[in-house]
């Protein structure tokens, strides 16, 4: 039967872990792992799970949550959520109306009960009152970074918050009288986050070393604080909160179980009797509308090839007989995605967020049980990357993307196939604060790049208009650069079709065609009616001759025989398009959130 759309299902039925806490009551434990949209209340003595969504269709993520007389709090979006894991629902939810994105990106408490919390982006200082359930706004406490990742107060009323990334710093903030002081020396504020903790001995511990939000758990210096002042730390008690990222779990009371290990995706908590050591695997079940899917890849045989995002599991989807393939987590996979695919002969490289790591996948394995992507390298410089290109020479992979955290413009990357030489070129040799995020190739085999000027992981924006540029392939220097539109942060993608003509989308959703050769736009179109570009939005059609674009409520297409064709739209998309793009059989395939679809040309 003949479909114009069809919805081919979701690859990746799973959720990933975001946050948990340990609570205790009298008479029980309960383990409680927050995700998106939704907890999962574990009930150890039963050896059960039970889901719980959050209130008002709430789908967002938590980042952080917090344990408290057997209560578990986080927040989801600008939602501040409150569950009683024992009558297995939430007592109290709040929007907080300070138009902050995320609620609850560090918890703590104080000796009367009140629970406080920080927000991203401006470092705003709340709190919250179980009696009352009445929330205080104390205001931003930093006015340069964004993320307040550690948390403490002292016996004395002084809240401290840890904050990074391009500066790292420590904030005392004293709640009755409102004064407020930095903490680590202006001279030391360097890239990375300040760090703070209440240990079981109820003094506040930390450390000035963290180079990232994340990395929080050694140092050579350890400090004490007290009264809005610390020393140095010749003895650190231990923290109520153990495992880092993730896998980050709070129990402010001594639990009669420890949590040795656990995963939403693989359906399991592993846990241990303190007093007997008996070890038990309790399975989890919940329903999932699946992991979203990035940017999709297609070989010539037919088979598309993917990873989900939150968690990354990589699938391969067989057009002919309809049925995925799920290979699973990849190695330090963890939770990010691969943003972006080129290949050379029967090998895929894929490049993933988080930690600029890249993977070799073998196509052609002959094998019933095919192995999974090769991890090759881990490139810090592009530790988001956006983009890759395998150059016409058959021999390299170009890929480029954002950098990590507290720093502003990413590098460019050469992966040679044959022999696994990775050269690395510095945004300064190129153009300096900004981050390559899509690339082409001219017929000569110069590369053509597309910038964004900005700092995703928390840095200083410092150039302003996003550019195209020109790249010597065989020098790799710079041959000359080009500020498009003024204003303009990001060129979303390129493709650069037979006469050399470049063609590109913003951020803004305008479409362009560029002539190197003279440096000029020959064309332009505002397609942003139809919603925003999509990562990797251009797919050709050799057949046709004909250049698709993805929005994310409509394709279009611009006819590449006749250059002076308009580019028009095709169809308005049923359903949000959120990754895309491959063409196969006059087929466009295009992930919708969790879901691969794809529309028919005929």
């Amino acid at each position: 039967m003949y479909h114009k759309f069809i919805d081919h299902g979701t690859p990746i039925d799973a959720e990933e872990e975001r946050t948990a806490a340990l609570c205790t009551k009298e008479g029980g434990t309960r383990f409680v792992i927050a995700s998106k949209g939704f907890v999962l209340i574990v009930d150890i003595d039963m050896g059960s799970s039970k889901q719980v969504f959050f209130p008002e269709g709430n789908k967002e993520y938590p980042f952080a949550s917090f344990s408290s007389n057997g209560l578990f709090y986080t927040g989801a979006g600008n939602m501040l959520l409150v569950l009683d894991p024992f009558l297995e629902r939430f007592i109290d939810y709040q929007m907080i109306e300070n138009e902050e994105e995320i609620v609850g990106f560090s918890f703590a408490e104080d000796l009367t009960g009140n629970i406080y919390f920080t927000t991203y982006p401006r470092c705003f200082l709340l709190s919250y009152n179980p009696e009352t359930k009445s929330v205080m706004d104390y205001g931003s406490m930093h006015s340069q970074e964004k993320y307040p990742s550690s948390l403490a107060v002292d016996e004395y009323g002084w809240v401290y918050i840890g904050v990074g990334t391009e500066f790292k710093d420590i904030i005392a903030f004293h709640l009755k009288t409102g004064k407020k002081k930095n903490l680590i020396p202006s001279s030391l504020r360097q890239k990375g986050s300040g760090y703070v903790y209440l240990g079981t001995d109820g003094f506040v511990y930390g450390h000035m070393e963290a180079s990232d939000m994340r990395d929080v758990l050694t140092a050579s210096q350890w400090l004490k604080f007290t009264e809005g002042e610390f020393q140095t730390a010749n003895y650190v008690a231990p923290s109520y909160y153990g495992g880092a990222g993730f896998q980050k779990i709070h129990h402010y009371e001594e639990a009669s179980y420890e949590i040795l290990s656990y995963s939403l995706s693989e359906r399991y908590v592993e846990i241990v009797e303190k007093k007997t050591g008996v070890h038990t695997t309790i399975q989890l079940n919940y329903q999932s509308d699946g992991a979203e899917l990035s940017t999709i890849y297609l070989d010539i045989s037919g088979y598309i090839y993917g990873t989900s995002m939150h968690p990354l599991q990589f699938f391969q989807f067989d057009i002919s007989n309809n049925c995925f393939k799920n290979f699973g987590a990849l190695e330090k996979g963890g939770g990010g995605n691969i943003c972006a695919y080129a290949s050379q002969g029967d090998l895929l490289v894929g490049v993933a967020y988080a930690g600029g790591k890249l993977y070799v996948h073998n196509m052609n394995q002959k094998s019933e049980k095919p192995t999974s992507p090769r991890l090759i390298l881990e490139e810090e410089h592009i530790h988001r990357p956006r983009c890759a290109l395998a150059t016409s020479d058959k021999k390299e992979v170009v890929w480029g993307g954002f950098p990590g955290y507290g720093v502003v413009g990413g590098a460019l990357a050469f992966f040679h196939i044959e022999t696994e030489k990775h050269t690395v070129i510095s945004n300064n040799n190129i153009l300096p604060y900004h981050s390559t995020i899509c690339l082409s190739e001219l017929r000569n085999g110069d590369i053509v790049g597309g910038t964004s000027v900005e700092a995703p992981g928390g840095a200083e924006v410092k150039a302003q208009d996003a550019n195209l540029y020109v790249l010597d392939k065989k020098t790799k220097q710079l041959k000359y650069k080009f500020a498009p539109y003024k204003g303009t942060r990001e060129i979303i993608s390129l493709y650069t079709d037979s006469y050399d003509y470049v063609h590109g989308v913003t951020e803004k959703g305008l479409y362009f065609v560029w002539m190197p050769s003279t440096n000029t736009i020959i064309t332009e179109k505002n397609l942003s009616h139809y919603g925003e570009p999509i990562r990797s939005c251009f797919v050709f059609d050799e057949l046709t001759q004909s250049l698709y674009c993805l929005m994310s409520k409509g394709l279009f297409v611009k006819n590449l025989q006749y250059p002076g064709d308009e580019i028009l739209l095709v169809e308005e998309l049923p359903t949000k398009a959120s990754s895309g793009i491959a063409l196969y059989q006059k087929r466009i395939y295009y992930g919708s959130g969790s879901h691969l679809y794809s529309v028919s040309l005929d």
